[in-house]
């Protein structure tokens, strides 16, 4: 019998961008449909989690250019865990969920889908020994997470990168503040069968996308845990950072923030 005890194993990292002036329809039709008929309710999806970053928060992020072209594309995050062992039954069951939705005329025209693809999970950092556990990160709705992403140097594995970002940086500076907890990703190839991404992640191998989640507004801890990151990393010679960009969670049934994107 195989044990299927909740356990993270995979995730999904989607970010979007609504066209201006269908920003409250998008939001309906993602949260009161999409995220659900296509995300939490298939099989072996633990959790999902929507999150909005307006024009202010995109203007904190860096590089300038990131992993899905300019970094203020994508206004709204969406992310979904996995169970361990079990994505290709889950992407199975969306794979026919999409055909069902394309032939309903279900989708939504007037936004861009940044990227919607899988990421395998690699490890997790938290600050509390006896705090949130990784698998129920979603479900705890903290004020804010950052996502960043990572590339490592030509000559640094993937494995020495990770090591130094959650172990060397982020462990080591959670002690007494709102940072609570990075959740570490790769990309992954996805099977020729399952959902088309958009686009494709490329990385396979030479990148990390973290989630870290704050019990605080990001911009509260951005100085001191995101700002300096990108010269740090640097510093070490390990790697480069791609992205690093916060957000703030949707108020479900809302448009809160949908005023503030442009």
């Amino acid at each position: 019998m195989a044990d299927d005890r909740p356990q993270l194993g995979a995730g999904i990292i989607a970010l979007h961008d609504p066209h201006p002036g269908h920003e409250h329809d998008f939001n309906v039709w993602y949260e009161a449909d999409h995220m659900l008929a296509a995300g939490t309710m298939a099989p072996w999806t633990i959790a999902g989690a929507r999150w909005v970053a307006p024009r202010a928060l995109r203007e904190l992020r860096y590089p300038a250019d990131g992993p899905f072209g300019p970094s203020d594309r994508g206004a709204y995050l969406m992310l979904f865990w996995i169970q361990a062992g079990r994505l290709a039954d889950q992407q199975a069951w969306v794979f026919d969920e999409m055909q069902k939705i394309a032939e309903q005329d279900r989708n939504f025209a007037q936004r861009d889908a940044v990227t919607a693809t899988t990421y395998d999970f690699v490890r997790s950092v938290e600050r509390d020994v006896d705090g949130v556990p990784v698998v129920l990160a979603l479900l705890r709705h903290y004020p804010g997470v950052v996502l960043v992403a990572v590339e490592r140097a030509a000559d640094t594995s993937l494995d020495a990168l990770g090591d130094w970002l959650m172990d060397d940086y982020f462990a080591a500076r959670m002690a007494g503040t709102p940072l609570a907890m990075a959740v570490a990703f790769t990309p992954r190839p996805k099977e020729p069968w399952w959902p088309a991404a958009a686009p494709e992640v490329e990385g396979v191998g030479d990148r990390l996308f973290v989630v870290c989640f704050t019990e605080t507004d990001p911009v509260e801890v951005w100085d001191e845990h995101f700002a300096g990151l990108g010269k740090e990393l640097e510093d070490a010679g390990v790697g480069r950072v791609l992205l690093a960009a916060p957000f703030v969670p949707c108020v479900i049934g809302t448009d809160t923030h949908a005023d503030q994107l442009w």
